[in-house]
């Protein structure tokens, strides 16, 4: 592993910028033209592609905060699971966005892998990368215009081994010795994030990326998220076991959802799409 690699960045600065190719900023970019097409739909219309428990596919705002629930993020989501069109209600309704979504969902997994691979290499885990593609999920937030609020989303982190972040416009926030500070990616970039899942998997060495939105009251702002979690289904060895011993990685990864008003995450098995 190079210094310059996704994982050696993180373990050196705490997160990475991870460049695109001219391909696979194109599937980005189609994948955001598609999600501003059904997010500008009616919202009765938003609400048939959502699930009951608000785990599979539209999000209205509202169901989700970043630390307190009478702040909920200025957002709406959708969140697409495990590369699994099906989980989608009535997704044959929107076969185009799901179809981005896929394609983007292929683009982003091998940034993911290409991190974690790198990670078990400089701790000698026996798991190349760890089995994520069945409990990691994309999300789309698109966000809501608001002259108000000096943040459309409060300082926290995602909870996740990883955050893969993309967004169309200034907002992005993150910490650094203790200041919040405005952070540019540039464009057809990823910025990947740790989150306290990672640094729960190695002892506290990585930590989690505190961030926040600064509204800049944009009449549009897009961002793509690839959320990275280890299987939910079985233990997950940590890549560094600490003092206390052995945790419990793949519960913390089913119901870290739970500090931003989620439901625990489902367990999915091998998506239909593959």
């Amino acid at each position: 592993m190079t210094r310059t690699s996704p994982a050696g960045e993180i373990l050196r600065r705490g997160h990475a910028t991870i460049p695109l190719t001219a391909a696979e900023a194109g599937v980005l970019a189609t994948l955001r033209a598609e999600a501003a097409r059904f997010f500008t739909l009616d919202e009765a219309v938003k609400r048939r592609h959502g699930s009951d428990d608000f785990n599979f596919g539209f999000r209205p705002f509202g169901r989700q905060y970043s630390v307190s629930p009478d702040r909920p993020d200025m957002n709406e989501s959708f969140t697409y699971w495990a590369d699994a069109p099906g989980t989608v209600p009535n997704g044959e309704d929107i076969a185009p966005f799901l179809t981005a979504l896929g394609a983007y969902w292929a683009v982003a997994a091998r940034a993911a892998d290409d991190i974690l691979t790198g990670l078990a290499a400089h701790y000698g885990h026996p798991e190349p990368a760890l089995d994520f593609r069945d409990s990691s999920y994309l999300e789309v937030n698109w966000y809501l215009r608001d002259d108000e609020r000096d943040l459309l989303q409060d300082r926290h982190e995602d909870g996740h081994l990883l955050t893969l972040a993309n967004s169309d416009g200034p907002g992005l926030e993150t910490e650094s010795a203790g200041r919040m500070r405005p952070v540019a990616v540039p464009d057809g970039h990823l910025l990947a994030m740790p989150g306290s899942l990672l640094t729960s998997m190695t002892d506290g060495q990585v930590r989690p990326l505190y961030h926040q939105v600064r509204n800049h009251r944009l009449r549009r702002r897009v961002t793509v998220l690839f959320l990275v979690n280890p299987r939910f289904d079985r233990p997950v060895r940590p890549y560094v076991t600490g003092r206390s011993g052995e945790v419990d990685i793949a519960a913390m990864a089913r119901t870290g959802g739970s500090m931003f008003g989620l439901p625990p995450a489902p367990i999915l098995k091998a998506s239909p799409r593959r």
